[in-house]
């Protein structure tokens, strides 16, 4: 972080491909790193297992995604470095969340993933639609602490400690429910359940192209983790509170999410529509993984492990590929309105073949890696006896067929206007390498279901 805000005030402008390839080598080394060493060891505050060095890797492949969008933003170009110092900060966060066993430093890498976001969403300083999407986000993200505060002062109550897993003390039910629901209030904010997705639409239309791929591909992700560390770590014995709690967000998120996102007419609030549905999907593998925990049901909790582990590395693949093609467009034709994708397959048969890829997956179209993610997702359901939110996941996923495909049909048209796309090579190269990993890792099938175990296995330990 001091090395790329040194270069970046000493070379300013001249500097962009040297501070772009520091924090590439940074992010790749680190996630190499991970799994060279063997001998991390535990401490008493935190285990350094195979769930700290998968939802790291997610964290830190997935921020390399947002360093090469962050290179064609021209509107962070004189502030590179500052961008990128906030985006490993918020990976150092990412960490301290995914090997925390103790409520306080999983706190505390919950606001160091926060405050950087707040800071990299504000970037376009003279932007009136992004100051406004900051000062929303801040405002409801501070409320969001306090409530999370709060609520770990009642788990603090209910167990006589901050350790994670700890067993409730007697006559403490009503600490128990509040610290759930306090909780699930605060954390349901950063991943964008409904009803606390507000800021989402703003932010993803008035933010940075680049900054809307960080909260979608990564930021998105470290939240995950911190959820599933709070819930199937820090409060097991409560599953049978916060399980029905997420199946009733899962609901409202795919339906309404869904059902938003087919009356807009730009790309971006489709997006971001689209991602309060997928982080209802998500909370379909959370819920289950509670029934699990409550049946003591392993088999279940694997599977619906397998499903997040899935859904989860498909959606930084897909929601990446697709924000990076949508910033090429927004690049060549100046903002998101869908009318400019009409004739992409005509002008640039590699940026639309790569989002048409994307949202086939969005869709949950076989083969590609999101309709297994679905499958898990689904299928867990079922096992759970909760059939009715699996029938819930498929209609909504039915909805989202509806405004997915009128965009592609849209690539699909004669072009009505001569407007070139403008060419930046390492974008393409990207979007290729992600939409073939979308298509290839389904393949991977086996490793990421050895992968759930694993941590269904640890997590239980």
């Amino acid at each position: 972080m001091l090395l790329i805000l040194i270069l970046d005030a000493v070379l300013r402008e001249n500097g962009r491909e040297i501070i772009v390839a520091i924090t590439v080598i940074v992010l790749a080394g680190t996630t190499i790193f991970l799994f060279m060493r063997d001998d991390l060891g535990d401490q008493n505050m935190f285990k350094f297992g195979v769930f700290f060095r998968v939802f790291s890797a997610i964290a830190l492949l997935s921020s390399i995604i947002v360093v090469f969008s962050a290179w064609k933003d021209m509107n962070l170009e004189l502030d590179l470095g500052v961008f990128f110092s906030l985006l490993l900060l918020a990976n150092i966060g990412g960490m301290l969340i995914a090997s925390s066993r103790n409520m306080i430093p999983l706190y505390i890498g919950y606001e160091l993933v926060s405050i950087p976001t707040y800071g990299m969403v504000a970037f376009r300083k003279r932007n009136r639609a992004s100051a406004e999407a900051s000062m929303k986000i801040f405002l409801l993200g501070a409320l969001s602490s306090a409530i999370m505060i709060y609520g770990l002062s009642m788990y603090y109550g209910a167990t006589g400690g901050f350790t994670m897993g700890l067993e409730a003390l007697p006559d403490s039910k009503g600490l128990q429910i509040l610290a759930v629901v306090l909780i699930a209030v605060g954390s349901g904010f950063k991943i964008g359940l409904i009803p606390f997705h507000l800021w989402i639409p703003d932010v993803y239309t008035g933010a940075s192209i680049s900054v809307v791929n960080f909260l979608s591909a990564s930021s998105k992700k470290m939240a995950f983790a911190f959820v599933f560390q709070l819930f199937f770590v820090g409060m097991p014995f409560w599953a049978n509170n916060w399980s029905i709690l997420f199946a009733v967000l899962a609901t409202l998120s795919m339906i309404i999410g869904n059902i938003a996102a087919v009356v807009q007419n730009r790309v971006m609030r489709i997006i971001a529509y689209s991602t309060i549905a997928q982080a209802g999907y998500i909370a379909i593998g959370i819920a289950t993984y509670g029934v699990g925990l409550e049946k003591q049901n392993t088999s279940l909790m694997n599977t619906s492990m397998e499903g997040l582990l899935f859904h989860i590395i498909a959606h930084v693949l897909m929601k990446g590929a697709a924000i990076a093609a949508i910033l090429l467009v927004i690049d060549s034709f100046g903002d998101d309105n869908i009318d400019n994708f009409r004739g992409l397959f005509h002008k640039d048969p590699i940026i639309a073949g790569s989002l048409a890829i994307s949202f086939f997956s969005l869709m949950g179209i076989p083969p590609t890696m999101g309709f297994f993610g679905k499958f898990f997702l689904f299928l867990a359901a079922v096992e759970a006896d909760m059939i009715w939110l699996a029938f819930i996941g498929v209609v909504g996923s039915a909805i989202s067929i509806f405004y997915y495909a009128r965009i592609i049909r849209i690539m699909a048209d004669q072009p009505t206007d001569d407007t070139e796309m403008r060419e930046f090579t390492p974008i393409k190269v990207l979007l290729v390498l992600l939409t073939i990993m979308t298509l290839i890792l389904a393949v991977l099938g086996q490793t990421i279901a050895e992968s759930a175990a694993d941590i269904v296995a640890e997590l239980n330990n």
